[in-house]
């Protein structure tokens, strides 16, 4: 595949050259009117360059700079600053990202998310891609609701743009953070840029993340290095090419657990919360000792092009990319092992052309190629069978689509809107399951090759093709007011998982999305004022969970679920004085499961809401997983600026969410309750300078949080519920410098 990428690159820079044009990208500015107030943001969110306020679609946009203050570094930190996101650490290197109640939750080579992130206007295609990214970034946009139109696949629940600071023309300088705490968490990231003659320029940006572990054993532990490589080049004043690169070390143990269990009719964890699996009292265990070698060692590269041409007759971008990785991981977060090692692999092409801004009638037209390729090798622990599985996994994938969205204003404030997107995909494996048998863990010898007759066989090929669509209406209601309205559908393929004859594949999601929204801009600009209302309708939602199917516990993906999930959310944000700012944001979610029905062996028990008939459960008319009726986010910011020019800033953010289901089990342990927690930072900035210096404490409470639920597969058994936890209090220093 890397032979066809130099082809790739190497078309693109020969189709440009006769072309040259520019689109420099702006994240802030000052406000049109000039007056003081909130500054005017640009995002990307609609695939083109617009003003935050006057984009018809629910986006929240976290600042590079809101990042640094925050602490983000990895994708997990997001769900404390984008109140409607929330981001559980999974298995090994896998995320959990989950919005309006739709979670990506995909455990092994064959799972596709529900949410699309993308780096750089790249689609990531494997739920393993995020880790490394958050350091040296321009923004992090946040769209909510499904995307079909332009993101296309495998964006039913949303899409999470990063945005990467590129190399800067012109400019000589460099900046560094440095952070030190507690469980001897140190941090540091920086960059450096540099002009390269008057029309490029070389950016090279770093991180470097390391921590011990929350649990008592050492896991939940933090160990990464990354780099990024970026340079610009303006040949003329019409053209601007981005090439960046990166690479990205995942090290570590990886996430850790522990045990809820009922202890009559209370909730309770053996001792102290943190107490890990493979240290837990006999009483608590999982069925098999759990084992005390965790491990992740992990490897990420990248290398994409963003070139963007302008013409009087619009703007064209070409953005080809590759990306691949080499996972190795041994966990027992879900309370029995996983051993895998994977490569998954991607190559992807994406070309768009826009019409300039401020038209009457307004367009983009793109197309899309995406060419996946996955091996992987798994070994997953039956304890009450004493075996494991061996799985040896061989996945393609190409996609292919087409799409555009015209607008229309039919007077100055009033705007028509529509897309349309067709999508063509096929899937190809080539995969088997084996059994090793006789094989107590943990740690078990595992064969060099497999042994015996496979179990379950998937040697086939599906395709899908859809076509999904937008319509919306947009109204100007004043100068700092927009009404606007949209109706679309959603897609997301179908696939594959290592099952029985008959029972090892599913079909394809699909999501209607009503929304009706306003975004506004009160008080001389100085309130924002943004809420949207949205129904979303589910049909054949694709459910990811961990099946007992002899001799194995599977890892299934099935359609199962009916889910209409219905919502408000508002955001708004006061500037009180040039030193004092208000942020409020608040999501109300009522999201209910129309049909939901599964089998399972191990059946969730008497406890469980759901209703059991031998193996069948249903739990139709439930509340949807993962999603909370509230979810309040507030923040305040005052500054003080001293006699010297200094200046002292405070802030302090909190965040409430209420109680909500984890698992399709509904039992009592799978359910947690609402949740406050409260963060503060405290910083000395030194004037003219570049040089700062902050104090910052999290989750002030110190409160226990779970964060994700996995009832072992013989629950019914022993009660036993592996349970993650969201991180304890945790306090530093950081000093950041730019040169």
């Amino acid at each position: 595949m890397s032979s066809r990428l130099i082809v790739l690159l190497s078309g693109t820079a020969l189709s440009i050259m006769p072309a040259l044009a520019h689109a420099q990208a702006v994240t802030a500015a000052a406000p049109q009117d000039g007056a003081a107030g909130l500054e005017d943001i640009v995002v990307t969110a609609q695939r083109r360059e617009e003003n935050l306020q006057r984009a018809a679609v629910s986006v929240t946009v976290l600042s590079g700079e809101n990042l640094t203050t925050r602490g983000v570094t990895t994708a997990a930190a997001l769900t404390q600053v984008a109140p409607a996101l929330q981001v559980t650490a999974g298995t090994g290197p896998y995320t959990v990202l989950t919005i309006r109640g739709v979670s990506n939750f995909g455990g092994n080579a064959f799972s596709d998310p529900a949410i699309a992130v993308n780096f750089s206007g790249v689609y990531l295609a494997s739920p393993t891609a995020v880790q490394g990214l958050f350091y040296d970034l321009e923004r992090v946009e946040v769209l909510k609701g499904p995307q079909g139109t332009l993101y296309g696949r495998n964006a039913t629940g949303g899409a999470i743009n990063i945005l990467p600071q590129h190399a800067r023309i012109g400019e000589r300088g460099a900046q560094l953070n440095f952070e030190v705490g507690n469980y001897a968490r140190v941090a540091a990231s920086g960059a450096v840029n540099l002009p390269v003659g008057e029309s490029s320029a070389f950016r090279a940006a770093f991180q470097i993340l390391q921590r011990d572990g929350f649990f008592s054993d050492g896991l939940d532990d933090e160990r990464g290095q990354a780099v990024r490589l970026s340079y610009r080049l303006q040949p003329s004043s019409a053209v601007t090419i981005d090439i960046v690169g990166d690479y990205t070390h995942q090290g570590g143990r990886g996430g850790g657990s522990t045990v809820r269990k009922r202890c009559g009719p209370d909730i309770c964890y053996f001792g102290d919360p943190r107490t890990s699996l493979s240290q837990q009292d006999a009483a608590f265990a999982p069925l098999a000792r759990q084992t005390d070698n965790s491990f992740i060692d992990s490897d990420y590269y990248g290398l994409l092009a963003n070139v963007n041409v302008e013409a009087d007759a619009g703007t064209l971008t070409l953005i080809p990319a590759y990306r691949t990785s080499r996972l190795s991981y041994t966990s027992a977060q879900t309370g029995f092992q996983i051993i895998e090692q994977q490569q998954p692999e991607q190559i992807s092409m994406e070309a768009r052309f826009a019409s300039p801004s401020g038209n009457r009638f307004g367009w983009l037209i793109g197309a899309y190629y995406l060419d996946t390729h996955v091996t992987a090798r798994s070994n997953t622990e039956s304890a009450a069978a004493l075996t494991y599985s061996d799985q040896i996994i061989d996945t393609s994938g190409k996609t292919a689509a087409g799409f555009g969205q015209l607008t229309f204003a039919i007077v100055p404030t009033f705007r028509v809107t529509g897309g349309l997107r067709y999508t063509w995909e096929r899937k190809t494996s080539d995969s088997e399951r084996y059994t090793i048998r006789n094989a107590p863990g943990p740690d078990p010898v595992i064969p060099l090759v497999p042994v015996g007759a496979p179990a379950f066989v998937v040697d086939r090929s599906l395709t899908f093709e859809a076509v999904t669509w937008r319509a919306g209406l947009e109204f100007d209601a004043g100068p700092r007011s927009l009404i606007y309205a949209n109706v679309g559908i959603g897609f997301k393929a179908g696939g594959f998982f290592l099952g029985p004859p008959g029972a090892n594949s599913f079909e394809p999601e699909k999501v209607t999305a009503y929304t009706i929204g306003t975004k506004n801009r009160f008080l001389d600009n100085r309130l924002q004022l943004n809420v949207e209302a949205f129904l979303l309708d589910y049909k054949d939602q694709q459910l990811g969970y961990v099946k007992l199917i002899p001799p194995a516990v599977v890892l299934v993906t099935e359609n199962i679920g009916q889910v209409r999930t219905k919502g408000v959310e508002a955001e708004a944000e006061l500037l009180v004085s040039p030193t004092t700012r208000i942020g409020l944001q608040a999501q109300w979610l009522d999201a209910r499961v129309k049909k939901l029905v599964y089998n399972s062996v191990s059946t969730p028990g008497p406890t469980s809401q759901c209703r059991t008939a031998g193996t069948t459960v249903d739990c139709s008319g439930l509340r949807a997983l993962k999603s909370p009726e509230w979810v309040v986010a507030a923040s305040l910011e005052q500054s003080f600026t001293l006699g010297s020019g200094d200046r002292i800033i405070a802030n302090i953010f909190s965040r409430y969410e209420g109680p909500r289901e984890l698992d399709l089990a509904y039992t009592p342990e799978t359910r947690v309750g609402g949740s406050t927690r409260t963060d503060a930072v405290l910083t000395y900035a030194f004037e003219g300078k570049g040089m700062s210096i902050s104090a910052f404490v999290n989750n002030i409470e110190d409160d226990v949080v779970v964060n994700n639920v996995a009832p072992n597969p013989a629950y019914s058994t022993i009660g036993v519920v592996a349970t993650s936890l969201r991180p304890p209090r945790t306090y530093g220093v950081r000093l950041s410098g730019t040169f």
